[in-house]
């Protein structure tokens, strides 16, 4: 049995690289999909606008105020986050971790049109804390969050 799921497991990993392996090719004829070419900035020039973004989206969670959480979300995530889902995940985090209090800034790091900026940050209910990070990305020569994580010992134990 265990020969037979290695076996499996190895068989479905050839077929996921072949397919990550076929589209590495096509991903150079994809048209209008130029990179603008983006500085490196210092961490004081990105916490200028990554700073408030995050602060926004951690405080209309506490309201749930959907127009203001996606604000400053690309159209991408937008899409893909439905008023109703956020209602759902936002309750569910309200019950696991409480609302939240304050971020501290942890770490950040860019590469070409993306950032990643990581915060500590203090809810009512999580005594360790909960990493917010928050991914964002260049579109246009404006920032817009492409991405968004939560981790805590509380969420990673529940449903949430």
């Amino acid at each position: 049995m265990v020969k037979e799921w290695s076996v499996f497991k190895l068989s479905r990993l050839k077929v996921i690289l072949a397919i990550v392996a076929l589209m590495f090719p096509l991903a150079g004829c994809v048209t209008g999909t130029a990179q603008l070419q983006v500085s490196p900035l210092t961490e004081s020039e990105v916490r200028v606008f990554t700073d408030p973004i995050t602060e926004n989206i951690l405080q209309a969670m506490n309201t749930g105020n959907y127009t203001q959480y996606t604000r400053d979300f690309d159209k991408s995530l937008k899409d893909n986050l439905p008023q109703n889902i956020f209602d759902k995940a936002n309750s569910a985090r309200i019950e696991t971790v409480g609302t939240y209090v304050s971020k501290e800034h942890w770490r950040m790091s860019q590469k070409g049109d993306k950032i990643t900026v990581a915060y500590r940050a203090e809810f009512t209910y999580e005594p360790a804390g909960v990493i917010v990070t928050v991914y964002f990305k260049n579109i246009s020569g404006k920032w817009y969050v492409d991405g968004l994580l939560f981790y805590s010992p509380l969420m990673q134990s529940s449903d949430c």
